[in-house]
């Protein structure tokens, strides 16, 4: 095999695993603030339920 060849197949393989890394990454971010999202309307949600109410200023 031509050396270059190898030498660039090296270069495509690391940016191709860079690559999935940072999206792995993105995704698990994305996912965490999601979760919270879905918490915040969750509570809020079950406080207008149970009729919590937050003394609102005069």
């Amino acid at each position: 095999m031509d050396k270059d060849y190898l030498f660039y197949q090296g270069r495509i393989r690391e940016a191709q695993r860079l690559r999935n890394e940072a999206l792995g990454q993105i995704l698990a971010d994305g996912w965490h603030g999601t979760k919270r999202l879905v918490t915040r309307i969750a509570r809020v949600a079950v406080s207008l339920l149970l009729g919590v109410r937050h003394p609102q200023p005069h």
